[in-house]
């Protein structure tokens, strides 16, 4: 069995397996002050974490799955990245939010645009080398950027 595409299976793992870190992290963090605010959090790193495995088995073994079997993981990518959007988004609005935290979630929120400028480009510096790889990797940087910031959020008083 050959895959499909490689490179673009292994970024969208490693992104995959980034968020979940994040969710985990931000699971343990759960406290008295931040129940809603880190639920929507743990949620919002959790889809993204579906989304990286999703879309890494998608790209992977595309060549091998019915053509419905295919669509649904795709489906699945795509509904899971928008409710990363949403739970993210809901989790700052829930949130109190400082200088020292929305630095870092702004400038996660910067390269995550500017990564889905890449994206849409449709980048290819070598034939296993493309747009998504670098959308991926840079996505990770940014929900890193926005981790950083977010996990020491606390519930609205």
């Amino acid at each position: 069995m050959q895959i499909t595409d490689p490179v673009t299976m292994l970024t969208d793992y490693a992104l995959g397996a980034a968020n979940l870190f994040f969710a985990i992290s931000i699971y343990t963090r759960f406290h008295f002050r931040n129940r809603v605010t880190g639920l929507l959090l743990l949620l919002g790193f959790l889809a993204e974490a579906i989304s990286g495995f999703a879309g890494g088995t998608f790209h992977g073994f595309a060549a091998y799955v019915h053509p419905a079997t295919r669509q649904s993981i795709w489906n699945l990518t795509m509904i899971s990245s928008g409710a990363t959007l949403a739970f993210l988004a809901s989790a700052i609005h829930a949130a109190e939010v400082h200088r020292e935290n929305g630095k870092w979630i702004v400038a996660g929120v910067v390269v995550g645009v500017a990564g889905l400028g890449i994206q849409l480009t449709g980048f290819r510096a070598h034939y296993a080398w493309n747009h998504n790889d670098v959308f991926h990797l840079i996505l990770m940087g940014a929900m890193y950027l926005f981790f950083k910031g977010a996990r020491h959020l606390k519930d609205r008083g």
